[in-house]
């Protein structure tokens, strides 16, 4: 098992700074997106039955496609991955087990209209600063080494 452990422990130093980049591409998409609102000038103008709703808008497909990806499995490989690390240092053991569901809570932030998804972006800024921070403290740690047996002395003949 020490060896699956290790193994995960390494594939999670470079999943962690993965997920740094996706989040800071999923939040310039989110820009883009939005930015990319020509036909709605305020809230007035949506038109509830979906012809000009943000809802309904095609700019935020880009977003909406690396969420998927980001929250569903991608998140479930994070997980399974920090279950098979099992760090030793409890803070980024469990750091790194609660970032999952923080993460999958992102879809149903932004599915469930106005009150919710305004802790769409908070969640989103707080995943990627504990993601940043996991990939800091995995980065700084020294490389586990086996231990190796004692010299034996041998007395010359």
């Amino acid at each position: 098992m020490t060896g699956v452990r290790r193994g995960a422990r390494t594939v999670l130093k470079y999943f962690a700074p993965l997920y740094v980049l996706l989040i800071v591409t999923q939040v310039i998409l989110a820009g883009e997106g939005i930015f990319g609102l020509n036909n709605i000038r305020h809230s007035d103008d949506c038109n509830k039955s979906g012809a000009h709703c943000i809802a309904n808008s095609t700019t935020l497909d880009p977003h909406r496609f690396l969420g998927f990806f980001l929250t569903e499995p991608l998140a479930f490989l994070f997980l399974i991955t920090a279950l098979l690390a099992w760090h030793q240092n409890r803070r980024i053991r469990r750091i790194s087990i609660l970032l999952p569901f923080l993460t999958f809570a992102q879809a149903p932030l932004a599915w469930f209209g106005r009150w919710t998804g305004m802790f769409h972006p908070l969640n989103a800024f707080l995943v990627l600063g504990l993601f940043g921070w996991l990939t800091y403290q995995l980065r700084q740690e020294q490389p586990e080494t086996a231990e190796a047996p004692a010299a034996v002395a041998v007395p010359a003949a």
